[in-house]
C-alpha cells in the first residue's frame, strides 16, 4: 500500500524557510546610528561667550599650520590671527558644513539602490477539492536596473558638487583672514591716532598755558587766551573720540577672528611689521596676479564646477529619455500546493513625455551657470583692477604725505634753531611742533590706506606677497617652500581635513 504524502509537510517546509529569509534580509539593514545631542542656543552662547586665544584645539591647529609647536606667549600679528578666525569664524564652520553636506550627496550617488521585497497572497475560492489548500502564497524581490551611463552622470554632478563647496571653502578663508587683516589695520591706525591726539593735547596745553600767562601779562588779548582754551577742549575731545575709535576697531577686529571682544584684551597684539612702508608688487608680479583672478580665484573654479555639475545633470537627464530605469523581480511563489519560480519586469513606457520638461530645465542651468561663471570673473576683473588703481593712488599718496612731512620737521628744525638764537618765542615753535604732529597725522592716514590697498589687492588675487618681502609670513623664509604666484596660497586646500583633526573629529577623504 503507498504511503499517504502528508499535504502539510511542503507547507510546513515553506514555513521553516521563511525565517532564514527573513534573516537575510535583515542582516543587510545597519542600526541606525545615534543622534548627535541637542545643543540649545544657551549654550552655544555661553561657549561662545568663552572663547579665548588659549584654547588647546586652537593651539593644536596652529600647530598644525606652521608644522611645530608654537610658544603659548607668542604675540599675535596679523597672520596668526587669520589663522585663528579660520577656526573660530562661524562663516568658515558654515562652508565646511556645507562640504561635509556635498560630501555625503557624493556618498549618496554612488550607493546603488536598494532592492524591493514584494510580498502576494491570493485565495481561490474555486479550488479543487484535491487541491493542498485555496492559498497562494508568494515573494519576489524587486532589482532597479541603473544603468552604468546614469551612474556616472549621478557620480560626475555629485562630485562637481564636491569639487565646488571645497573651493568656497577656500574662498570663504579667504575672505575672512582678508577682514581680520583690514580690522588689525584699522586698530593699528586707532593705536597710532591716540598717540598722535595724545602729543597733540600736550602742545595744546603748554600753548594755552604761556597764552594764558601773556594775557594775564597784559601782552596779548583775552580773546587769544580763550581761543587757545577753545583749542585745548578741542583737543581733549578728539583724544577722547579717538580713545573710543580704539575700543570700536578692537570689537571689530574680536568680530573678525570670531572671539569676544574679552579675548582679545589680554592678547599681546604685534604691530612691528606696521611699522615700515609695505612691500609692493612689482610690474610682473601685477600681470601674474590678473591672470590668477580671472583664472585661479576659488570663486572662479568654484562656479566653473558648478557649471560641471549642471553639465553632468543634463546629461542624468539625457539618459532618463526613455523613462527610466527598468526594475525586474525574481521570485518564489507557492499556489495551491504547487512550488513556482517566478520572473517579473517594469518597463517604464515614454508615451507622453521623453523628458523633455527635465531636459529643457537642465540645459537652462547649464546656460546659467555659465553665465554665472562669466560674472564671476567679470566681477573679479572690475575689483582687481579698481584695487590695482587704489594701490598706485595710495603709493602717490604716501610719497606726498613722505614729502610734506619732512618739509615740517624741516620747519621745526629752523623754528628750534631761531628759539635758541632768540629770533622766535616758544609759541611759534610750539606751532611748528603741531604742524608736524598734523603731518605726521596725514602720513598715517596714507600708509594706513597703503596697507588696505596691498590687503585688497591680496585679497581680489588670493595671494599673498613672499615672507621676504613682508617679514611676517614664516612660510616663505628661506628653507620653506615659496607658493606660485599663479597658484593660491595651500592654506585653505588642507583645512577640511586639518580643521576637523584640530577639533578631533574625523578627517573626510576627499573623492
Amino acid at each position: 500500500m503507498p504511503r499517504m504524502q502528508n499535504p502539510a509537510s511542503p507547507r510546513r517546509g515553506a514555513v521553516r524557510a521563511v525565517p532564514p529569509l527573513l534573516a537575510v534580509l535583515l542582516a543587510g539593514c545597519a542600526a541606525a546610528p545615534a543622534l548627535p545631542p541637542v545643543a540649545p542656543p544657551a549654550a552655544s552662547a555661553q561657549a561662545l561667550q568663552h572663547r579665548s586665544l588659549n584654547d588647546p584645539g586652537l593651539q593644536r591647529f596652529l600647530t598644525l599650520q606652521a608644522g611645530s609647536p608654537q610658544p603659548a606667549d607668542l604675540p599675535w600679528d596679523a597672520r596668526r590671527l587669520g589663522l585663528a578666525a579660520l577656526y573660530f569664524h562661524p562663516t568658515v564652520r558654515v562652508a565646511q558644513a556645507d562640504l561635509q553636506l556635498a560630501e555625503a550627496d557624493l556618498q549618496t550617488a554612488r550607493q546603488w539602490p536598494n532592492p524591493q521585497l514584494q510580498l502576494g497572497m491570493k485565495y481561490s475560492t474555486t479550488a479543487a477539492v484535491a487541491a493542498p489548500s485555496p492559498w497562494t502564497v508568494g515573494a519576489a524581490i524587486g532589482l532597479l536596473l541603473v544603468s552604468h551611463a546614469q551612474r556616472a552622470a549621478q557620480t560626475a554632478q555629485a562630485r562637481a558638487g564636491v569639487r565646488a563647496a571645497r573651493l568656497m571653502l577656500s574662498a570663504s578663508g579667504w575672505a575672512v583672514r582678508s577682514q581680520v587683516r583690514l580690522a588689525f589695520i584699522a586698530l593699528w591706525n586707532a593705536e597710532q591716532n591716540v598717540t598722535l591726539d595724545q602729543r597733540m593735547l600736550n602742545e595744546r596745553l603748554i600753548m594755552q598755558d604761556r597764552i594764558s600767562q601773556r594775557a594775564r601779562a597784559g601782552w596779548v588779548s583775552p580773546l587769544a587766551a580763550a581761543r587757545a582754551e577753545q583749542a585745548a577742549q578741542a583737543a581733549i575731545l578728539q583724544l577722547t573720540q579717538a580713545q573710543g575709535a580704539v575700543r570700536s576697531a578692537r570689537i571689530a577686529l574680536a568680530s573678525a577672528v570670531g572671539v569676544p571682544d574679552t579675548a582679545l584684551r589680554d592678547a599681546k597684539l604685534d604691530f612691528s611689521a606696521m611699522r615700515n612702508a609695505p612691500a609692493m608688487p612689482d610690474a610682473s608680479r601685477l600681470a601674474l596676479w590678473r591672470t590668477s583672478a580671472l583664472e585661479h580665484r576659488a570663486d572662479v573654479r568654484a562656479a566653473a564646477a558648478r557649471e560641471q555639475a549642471a553639465r553632468a545633470a543634463l546629461q542624468l537627464a539625457l539618459t532618463q529619455r526613455d523613462g527610466g530605469p527598468p526594475t525586474i523581480a525574481p521570485g518564489f511563489e507557492r499556489d495551491q500546493g504547487a512550488n513556482r519560480l517566478t520572473a517579473t519586469a517594469s518597463l517604464p513606457l515614454p508615451l507622453f513625455n521623453q523628458h523633455q520638461g527635465q531636459i529643457a530645465a537642465a540645459r537652462a542651468r547649464l546656460a546659467l551657470r555659465h553665465a554665472e561663471l562669466q560674472q564671476v570673473q567679470a566681477r573679479a576683473l572690475a575689483r582687481l583692477e579698481r584695487a590695482e588703481v587704489d594701490l598706485r593712488t595710495a603709493n602717490a599718496a604716501q610719497q606726498q604725505a613722505h614729502g610734506l612731512l619732512q618739509a615740517d620737521q624741516a620747519l621745526l628744525r629752523a623754528a628750534e634753531s631761531s628759539l635758541r638764537s632768540g629770533w622766535l618765542g616758544p609759541l611759534a615753535v610750539a606751532r611748528a611742533r603741531l604742524r608736524v604732529i598734523a603731518a605726521e597725522r596725514v602720513a598715517l592716514q596714507a600708509s594706513a590706506t597703503q596697507w588696505r590697498a596691498l590687503a585688497r589687492l591680496e585679497d581680489v588675487a588670493q595671494q599673498s606677497l613672499p615672507a621676504d618681502r613682508l617679514g611676517t609670513d614664516p612660510a616663505a623664509r628661506p628653507g620653506n617652500p615659496v607658493p606660485s604666484p599663479t597658484t593660491p596660497k595651500p592654506f585653505a586646500t588642507d583645512l577640511p581635513t586639518r580643521w576637523t583633526q584640530s577639533r578631533g573629529l574625523p578627517g573626510q577623504t576627499p573623492p
